[in-house]
């Protein structure tokens, strides 16, 4: 990760890309019901990872239920309210990268995450959108993704599962936008969501803060007639 942060800054030219950058494609949230925005933001303050710029305007997703994402004594995996569930592709495009069989990192008692996987993503699947944005979705579930290398997706599209793969202390999605395929070598974007809302007012939003309540608003059966599909896929092999 530190070797990366000053190549990303001179392939930037060092100016990095800051808030005001407009996305090329319209992004959905990568999944469906709502959630909570547990980390990540478009400010210092708020954001995943503000010093490590290929996380910076990263989101880390839950589903929570009175105030808990867990039932019962939280102890295992399959006790929390988001494993399992299915991951959604964000917007159509084209399965450039895909890493699977990590297994799940346990629950830690004492704060101290036991990663097992040699990569902190655990699994994971990048998929390049055109225009020169990529999404990275990470910690996944092992054996759930449903997707190759190559393959073509549309947004909506379920790809795989939550899990709690790599660096992380409880299942949940980990969603970013990036530069480039390489997670360690790319500057992460500002994502601008298209048709989601934040349930607690019912309004609309495009960028997401920490603390939101977020769902997108049409279904994945809602999101686009078959002619809008395959125009978008021509303009991303076109890339």
């Amino acid at each position: 990760m530190l070797i990366g942060i000053p190549i990303i800054y001179m392939r930037c030219w060092f100016r990095l890309p800051d808030r005001h950058y407009k996305a090329k494609v319209s992004y959905r949230l990568p999944f469906d019901g709502e959630w909570l925005t547990v980390n990540g933001g478009l400010d210092k303050e708020t954001s995943h990872s503000w010093r490590i710029c290929n996380q910076r305007y990263a989101y880390d997703f839950y589903i929570e239920q009175d105030g808990l994402s867990y039932r019962t004594d939280g102890l295992t995996v399959s006790d929390y309210y988001c494993y399992g569930e299915p991951v959604l592709s964000p917007a159509d495009g084209i399965v450039v990268d895909i890493k699977d069989g990590f297994e799940d990192t346990p629950i830690s008692t004492n704060g101290e995450i036991q990663c097992l996987a040699s990569d902190i993503r655990g699994n994971y699947i990048v998929i390049y959108h055109g225009g020169k944005e990529y999404t990275t979705i990470a910690h996944l579930k092992k054996e759930s993704i449903l997707v190759k290398i190559g393959d073509h997706v549309s947004q909506g599209q379920r790809i795989a599962c939550c899990g709690n793969s790599g660096n992380t202390s409880e299942p949940h999605i980990h969603f970013q936008l990036q530069q480039g395929k390489s997670f360690l070598f790319s500057a992460s974007l500002p994502i601008c969501f298209d048709e989601i809302k934040e349930t607690s007012t019912g309004t609309g939003i495009h960028y997401l803060t920490r603390g939101q309540r977020v769902t997108n608003i049409k279904r994945v059966n809602q999101i686009k007639s078959d002619d809008e599909f395959m125009k978008n896929y021509e303009m991303i092999e076109e890339e």
